[in-house]
């Protein structure tokens, strides 16, 4: 290449460089020039017209090229009804609207990309989550994102009770599948979690919920169809470490029926009819192949433990029924609650010894110390004296005329051993040392217990 080539190509080259640079600073200064606060109108409409919802800013509105262009609103409010209610829906200081080049220099909102609402607490009522759901399923809308948030949802007396930390939401219609998503992860209860729900707006009718909570392990499946407000039906399936549940739901004209499609497969299954107007439930829990310590410390101590603030008008009855039972004697019994006035009440409690006969029983629990201690105590109609000495191991002779037995059983929660005390043969006190409480830690454990008592 001769000398005067080579200067020109150097020409150029310097050229485009200035005209890069130029055109770059221009971008980057003139949107930035702009007074955007005389077009807050025509942003807040077409804001509605892209993600249907409504905003109100009231504060400094600036333009910023990075990461990509958009403008920052620095006090804006948002709502999803025009109706203005007591307390916004948010009230944030870094809403984000982005656009593209072209919108900026020709001063047109029309066509916004997405928008971002970060670093926020968002306070939240019942009311407000419905009229959400009306958006998921009736409004069409570019992407809104939410990032480093933190929800508060609230009762109706406006106390607190549920926080959730929320690392990014993603909300946005992929054009391409005809499909919109609602994804969400998050920490709630200090459980991390990933929530992702999905509507085809080639089936309307169905959605799909799944929930992933990583630590401990626990994937929920679930489908929702719905047909009117008087009629829809729905399929939960729940997988917890080697647990696996399933139920279906069908809503009515007013009343919900629950049942376990897979009985069989399952450890827990529910059969209810729930009736909404007045509220009122009948339903029959089973549990099966659980042992007894998990069940009292896990199930039982949660209704016999609460507070009232929660059940508000929850009536009904509910029996848990156990069948095949992990435990020596027991495999298989009932209770019953009855659920009125805030109050949770045990009517009847009764459990099986295989082929020996059947245990009444009276439950309850007492905070002692800091520990929280299971008390039943129990009345054994004893039904087959063959099979109780088998079971005990000891001579049929000596228990032939033993009709009942009570005792007292004790246990602090989260422990596998029991106390025995206050044991009393056909109605008549045992006047021997024996009578005092007696630690078993084992089924060989009780059966030398018996046997000593008995003999």
């Amino acid at each position: 290449m001769n000398k005067i080539k080579q200067n020109k190509v150097t020409f150029i080259l310097i050229l485009s460089s200035i005209v890069i640079i130029f055109s770059s600073l221009t971008i980057l200064s003139l949107p930035v020039l702009f007074n955007y606060k005389s077009k807050v109108t025509n942003i807040e409409k077409n804001f509605y017209n892209n993600f249907k919802i409504y905003l109100n800013s009231t504060g400094k509105i600036s333009y910023k090229p990075f990461p990509k262009p958009h403008l920052l609103i620095e006090n804006a409010s948002l709502n999803l009804s025009k109706l203005q209610k007591n307390k916004d829906l948010i009230n944030t200081s870094n809403l984000k609207i982005f656009l593209s080049l072209r919108n900026i220099y020709l001063h047109d909102f029309k066509k916004l990309i997405s928008t971002e609402i970060s670093d926020t607490n968002l306070d939240l009522k019942m009311s407000d989550i419905r009229d959400f759901r009306n958006h998921l399923y009736l409004k069409v809308n570019k992407p809104i994102n939410f990032k480093n948030c933190k929800i508060f949802i609230k009762n109706k007396n406006d106390d607190v009770i549920i926080i959730s930390t929320i690392k990014e939401i993603s909300y946005k219609i992929k054009n391409k599948v005809k499909t919109k998503y609602f994804i969400v992860n998050g920490q709630v209860f200090g459980l991390n979690f990933k929530s992702e729900w999905k509507r085809s707006y080639e089936t309307p009718k169905s959605s799909f919920h799944n929930v992933d909570i990583f630590n401990p392990k626990i994937e929920m499946k679930n489908i929702f169809v719905f047909e009117n407000k008087k009629n829809f039906k729905g399929n939960s399936k729940i997988n917890y470490l080697q647990e696996k549940l399933e139920y279906e739901f069908n809503f009515n004209n007013n009343e919900i029926l629950i049942s376990s499609p897979n009985y069989k497969k399952t450890n827990f299954n529910l059969e209810s009819k729930i009736s909404l107007n007045p509220f009122y439930f009948d339903g029959i829990f089973t549990i099966k192949n659980k042992k007894i310590e998990k069940i009292i410390d896990n199930i039982l101590l949660n209704l016999f433990l609460y507070d009232e603030e929660y059940l508000s008008n929850f009536n009904g009855k509910l029996k848990i029924k156990f069948n095949s039972l992990n435990n020596k004697l027991i495999k298989n019994g009932s209770l019953e609650f009855l659920f009125n006035q805030k109050k949770i009440n045990l009517i009847n409690a009764n459990f099986f010894l295989n082929q020996i006969g059947n245990i009444n029983s009276d439950i309850y629990f007492v905070k002692d110390e800091g520990e929280i201690k299971f008390i039943s105590t129990n009345e054994l109609k004893i039904e087959n004296h063959i099979e109780f000495a088998k079971a005990f191991q000891i001579g049929s002779n000596k228990v032939k005329n033993i009709k009942q037995i009570n005792f007292n059983l004790e246990k602090n929660v989260e422990d596998t051993n029991y106390v025995i005390n206050n044991v009393k043969i056909n109605n008549k006190e045992i006047e021997n040392k024996l009578d005092k409480p007696f630690l078993i830690k084992n089924i060989q454990n009780l059966r030398s217990y018996i046997r000593n008592v008995i003999n």
